[in-house]
């Protein structure tokens, strides 16, 4: 198997086409987006990193492996948070659009009583089986429905949204380090940066296996509500695993001799890239190399995303 690298430029003008509604602001100290949704991106400037994880790492899943030298060659804007629920709830009012839980028959996956996850009509973004608010992250979305969240956005405003693809979002959550999560290797400091299997979901789901400390939450978090990191990104590690671009492949690092850049794998297998970690995984799957797969066309309770934007240079 091997893996494709396409340009950001490229990729963006294959997305979709694009009307002319403005951005509403970009701040000229911070670089900041706001866009028409109140979404705000943070710009995140190019650059060099490690990708993946060190062999010397106890917990480094074999997808992880090897660690290799990836550059990010142009800036682009990143979600400062996860898409919210009331944002997807705008889109879904402008448009009228379905999920794919809403439209397959068999419904999307959720939480039942026992803390298990399920299959069922019942489960879509609107009830993933506990309770949210508009400014919780949405969740039990496909990848195919957040492709489809993002041409909107892209028509709404007049620049190409897409997901990030996965050496931009590792980029993005490490942030220029190189431990195992973006502030250190302490897992029981992930309370402080995220929402993540902790001791309340194990008192609510004794089977789940869960770090010591209490990060406030059980089910998902509102948005942005620890520590950012670096570049000023919340939720990079826990709250719910962020779609990327990417396809999973299992072998794509061993694929990439020398420094690679701007890597998008589009071949591999059926399945599609999730980051970051979530409220129901403990820290081993919250660290910033970890890969997760899942099918494109399945929405999950502990599944979101974030949106990332080409910056005005590129």
């Amino acid at each position: 198997m091997t893996t494709t690298s396409i340009s950001l430029k490229n990729l963006t003008s294959l997305i979709v086409g694009v009307s002319t509604f403005a951005w509403v602001s970009i701040g000229a100290e911070s670089h900041d987006l706001v866009n028409s949704l109140g979404m705000k991106l943070k710009l995140i400037p190019a650059g060099e990193f490690l990708m993946g994880s060190p062999t010397s790492d106890s917990e480094a899943h074999h997808d992880e492996l090897p660690q290799h030298r990836v550059r990010v060659s142009r800036s682009f804007f990143l979600g400062a948070f996860e898409v919210t629920r009331g944002q997807f709830a705008a889109y879904v009012g402008a448009t009228g659009a379905r999920t794919e839980a809403e439209t397959n028959g068999k419904g999307g996956w959720g939480v039942d009583a026992n803390g298990k996850f399920v299959q069922a009509l019942r489960f879509t973004w609107r009830n993933p089986g506990y309770p949210q608010t508009d400014d919780h992250p949405v969740v039990v979305v496909s990848w195919n429905d957040v492709v489809a969240f993002c041409q909107w956005l892209s028509q709404r405003e007049g620049r190409a949204y897409r997901l990030p693809t996965e050496a931009e979002w590792e980029f993005a959550c490490r942030a220029g380090t190189l431990t195992k999560f973006e502030y250190g290797t302490d897992a029981e400091e992930l309370a402080m940066v995220g929402n993540v299997a902790d001791r309340l979901l194990k008192e609510k789901f004794p089977d789940r296996p869960a770090v010591n400390a209490r990060d406030g939450y059980v089910f998902t978090a509102p948005v942005g509500q620890f520590r950012p990191n670096a570049f000023g990104l919340y939720d990079m590690h826990g709250n719910v695993w962020e779609w990327c671009q990417d396809i999973h492949n299992p072998k794509a690092y061993a694929d990439r001799p020398g420094t690679t850049v701007d890597p998008l794998v589009v071949t591999g297998g059926p399945d599609r890239v999730g980051r970051g970690g979530c409220w129901y995984y403990t820290a081993r799957y919250c660290r910033s190399a970890r890969r997760n797969r899942d099918a494109q066309a399945d929405g999950a309770p502990h599944r979101g995303f974030r949106v990332a934007l080409a910056s005005p240079s590129t």
